[in-house]
């Protein structure tokens, strides 16, 4: 009997799916496609594989927009649990500041906003990406988009297999190796010019993805230096399956009223997963090795949104009624994880143990409502000033069931507003301000706490901002602001447990330098000065600093694009990412130091049988950075990871 692996059949799929689509496609994509020139702003934009920008989906002012619940797909609410992947994606925005105005029911940490995969006209397209780097990362993608009834009924759709060096939290490493597989579509149906229905169905799986290990110091001190190579035990190999299922209408009901609605479902799961963790290091690198086991972990939740629209057009001025109702139900299972003490340890001395015969435990239950109905107007004077004010009321519940303890449960019931302006002081200044409540997720607990995955309370958040946008010329633009937001602080207490800790107020000044500075040169600049302050009544005893752990003072990313004139397909880039010195410890013992990543790289167009084709190639890490640094709970890894070669070739078949 012939066996052919799951690896192999997926290769097949995507070379089988090449092929039907070469045969019918004839217009190209996404081959020219750049996002350092592309982009609007320096706030954050991910097109394809790479991004620019100050922020990401995961990083806006400090705090993750994604586990505060602050996502949406082409505007509407999204309870996003399993990652959406590429096949149905065509790009995501950062909607923070001056870029908020005009988007309805903003959120003070800033909202993610997914643009689904576009979907062609009545002639097909479609794009084969083939990727090499970092590291042993390798895999193929095909996208494309087929008229199935002309231009009514068209479906994006797309495959892909990689093997990939990306950890979870932490960046590429090498070594640390996963199979990823991703199938999506998101077909359209227009029968008419006034109604549009999406769908959307996303699966991506996971498997024998290699555990990146943590590194816990004995004191208020870094750890020793160690190698950046693979440290990982074979055997602690974790499986993700993620599923995203959707649809989205949209209908034009008369002139005025517009209404848009999406119902989401959302799931992700871990059937086997694992932390590996050096523990009480001393100066010489001297620990305790815990290895932990999770049994299966997963969270699932339905969401959506229904909108009504109405635009009223009058001389000078626009207005807009807007009234919404937005949920979302969730289910998480977490816990039951056993630790095994593997004794005494060296850091950086790869010492590959037996898999433990780990002894899982009931695990813990959490569901989650919230359920939200709201109001908003907006007003534009001649392109000139604008004005907006919302409100919503809300309703949280949250109920825990947990082994050996009486079941427990929370719930919340508030209004929250937000106002925003905009005024044009002359045709290239423009001032803003705004001032925005929510009630925002406050994520999950890390693995190495007690409560590891414990679903952390909802939490009570504003922020205000304000600055002024320099439109130098049409394709090149100058924002600059200051911001204050507040939230609860959740982190590790004394007993290791992830709980609420004190109040975290953010403060900082932005800028924002984006679009073609002059002619062959692009660039997009972003840098954030600002400090997140604890407030408690009690931190000293609870050995919680001054500080938010992982919180740097100064950030700033840079990239440069020229496009060479002696060589119009071809171009030159470079980037520069500076995190600051941060916390490193909850009670601000010990500081991570200041670490610059720089990448060197270039692009070239160029048409290989027939084919518009382009070469994107990378050098990560160029002067080879090292530091040890964290995130926002402890535990320590080394960033940048070792110096690599990124590469891909993007080709439109025509």
């Amino acid at each position: 009997m012939r066996v052919t692996s799951t690896k192999s059949r997926t290769f097949s799929v995507v070379i089988a799916a090449a092929v039907i689509f070469q045969a019918t496609a004839v217009n190209a994509q996404h081959a020219a496609d750049n996002p350092i020139s592309a982009a609007d702003d320096a706030y954050g934009l991910t097109l394809g594989l790479e991004s620019v920008g100050l922020y990401s989906p995961g990083l806006v002012r400090g705090f993750n927009p994604q586990a505060a619940g602050n996502v949406r797909i082409d505007g509407l609410y999204f309870d996003q649990q399993g990652a959406l992947s590429n096949r149905v994606i065509e790009d995501s925005t950062i909607k923070v500041g001056v870029s908020e105005i005009g988007y309805a029911f903003p959120a003070p940490t800033g909202i993610v906003d997914y643009d689904l995969r576009h979907a062609g006209g009545d002639v097909p397209s479609a794009t084969i990406i083939a990727n090499v780097g970092p590291d042993e990362s390798r895999g193929v993608s095909i996208d494309g988009s087929l008229p199935v009834i002309g231009s009514e009924l068209v479906l994006p759709i797309g495959v892909s297999t990689q093997v990939s060096t990306q950890t979870p939290s932490y960046g590429p490493y090498p070594g640390y190796t996963s199979n990823v597989t991703s199938i999506g579509a998101t077909p359209r149906w227009s029968p008419n010019d006034k109604i549009t229905v999406r769908a959307i169905v996303d699966w991506q799986q996971t498997s024998n993805a290699k555990t990146f290990p943590l590194y816990f110091t004995a004191g208020d001190f870094l750890p020793p230096s160690i190698s950046k190579g693979y440290l990982g035990q074979n055997w602690a190999e974790g499986r993700n399956v993620t599923m995203n299922l959707g649809g989205i209408v949209s209908a034009q009901l008369t002139k005025i009223w517009l209404l848009k609605a999406g119902v989401f479902r959302s799931t992700n799961d871990y059937p086997v997963s694992f932390a590996d963790q050096y523990t009480n290091i001393q100066p010489n690198g001297q620990s305790e090795h815990l290895v932990v086991g999770y049994p299966d972990q997963d969270t699932s939740s339905n969401s959506g949104e229904v909108r009504l629209t109405g635009a009223f057009l009058g001389g000078d001025w626009g207005q807009q009624l807007i009234f919404m109702a937005r949920g979302r139900d969730t289910n998480a299972r977490y816990g039951g994880e056993d630790v095994v003490d593997e004794g005494p340890a060296v850091i950086g001395t790869l010492v590959e143990l037996p898999e433990p015969d780990f002894i899982y435990s009931a695990p813990t239950n959490d569901h989650t409502q919230l359920w939200s109905v709201g109001s908003a107007y907006h007003l534009d004077w001649r392109k000139r000033a604008e004005f907006e004010i919302g409100i919503q009321d809300e309703n949280y519940r949250e109920t825990v069931v947990a082994p050996g303890i009486p079941d427990s449960g929370m719930s919340a019931h508030l209004p929250r507003a937000y106002s925003n302006a905009a005024f044009a002081l002359a045709p290239q200044w423009t001032l803003y301000a705004g001032y925005t409540q929510g009630l925002e997720n406050s994520g999950a607990a890390p693995n190495s706490a007690k409560n590891s995955g414990a679903v952390l309370p909802a939490s009570k958040t504003w922020q205000i901002d304000s600055g002024i946008r320099y439109v130098v010329t049409p394709k090149f633009k100058i924002i600059a602001g200051v911001f204050e937001l507040q939230k609860p602080y959740f982190n590790l207490d004394t007993d290791n447990i992830d709980r609420e800790l004190g109040v975290q107020r953010a403060k900082g000044v932005e800028l924002s330098i984006a679009g073609e500075l002059a002619k062959y040169l692009h660039v997009n600049i972003g840098v954030l000065d600002g400090k997140v302050s604890i407030v408690g009544s009690n931190l000293a005893a609870e050995k919680v600093g001054f500080v938010a752990v992982g919180q740097p003072l100064l950030t700033y990313v840079a990239n440069i694009n020229y496009d060479l004139p002696w060589l119009p397909a071809a171009s030159m880039d470079v980037s520069a990412t500076h995190f600051g010195t941060a916390p490193a410890s909850i009670d601000n013992g010990v500081y991570s130091p200041a670490v610059t990543l720089v990448n060197l790289g270039g692009r070239y167009q160029f048409t290989a049988f027939g084919k518009k084709s382009s070469l994107r190639l990378q050098i990560q890490n160029l002067l080879a950075t090292k530091k040890w640094t964290t995130q926002y709970t402890p535990g320590f890894f080394q960033w940048p990871p070792p110096r690599t070669v990124f590469a891909y070739i993007t080709t439109d078949l025509l």
